[in-house]
């Protein structure tokens, strides 16, 4: 039995579940389509993120199986095992405003787990003394190689003409402290919007931009690896 129910997803569409009975029980399932529609939507499962969703999911009684959320319950428990079913959908897809909400951290971890699965070494939270003298804090560093020179990586998880000028400033005043062939990359969460112009005044100050929906091309893993 296929049922409608009257909240609505990340898509704005409507949620629809599964119910099956078998003797005295019942079997609550949602088919995948939860997880699925975080995937789509650009929800990276990570540890931190799995961990939420394993919290989540115990507070209901819910099980994952593969990408299927499911939960059993007794022939006369329907009411308040639906009830407790639709709850778990609902926190389980607000994981995707959570990750808007807090965006940048999640940005981060986003960046952290892509570094691991390409094994692409670096240290974490770094930071430089500048020019003028102020500290200037960058996400990543990854050490230079027989080929490739020193490059410090930021995140920027909403790309403003704002954020690119303060990235700029902050590059230009870490810069003379550095190795001349040291080189600045700013990865661009372009699930946000990128401003007009953004990656262009990156590169007018030989700085790299990565869009974030880029980051698998050839040329930028060269770039970020040794």
């Amino acid at each position: 039995m296929r049922l409608t129910l009257l909240f609505l997803d990340t898509d704005n569409d409507y949620f629809q579940i599964y119910v099956k009975q078998e003797g005295n029980e019942l079997y609550f399932s949602d088919d995948g389509y939860t997880i699925n529609s975080l995937e789509i939507a650009g929800f990276t499962m990570t540890p931190n993120r799995r961990k939420q969703l394993s919290s989540i999911l115990g507070q209901y009684g819910v099980q994952l199986q593969k990408k299927e959320l499911t939960l059993k319950a007794p022939t006369n428990q329907f009411a308040p095992k639906k009830h407790a079913f639709v709850q778990c959908l609902l926190h389980v897809s607000d994981m995707y405003m959570t990750s808007r909400t807090k965006a940048g951290s999640f940005f981060l971890e986003d960046i952290q787990y892509f570094f691991q699965k390409n094994e692409i070494y670096c240290m974490e939270n770094v930071q430089f003394t500048g020019k003028s003298g102020f500290s200037h804090n960058y996400d990543f560093a990854i050490q230079r190689s027989k080929s490739k020179p020193e490059r410090l990586c930021l995140a920027i998880n909403n790309p403003t003409k704002t954020a690119m000028g303060n990235a700029i400033f902050a590059w230009g005043d870490t810069k003379p402290s550095r190795r001349n062939d040291s080189q600045l990359i700013v990865f661009l969460n372009d699930s946000n919007n990128v401003g007009k112009g953004i990656e262009e005044g990156f590169q007018s100050y030989d700085v790299s931009p990565i869009r974030w929906s880029e980051r698998l091309k050839p040329e930028n893993i060269s770039l970020l690896t040794a």
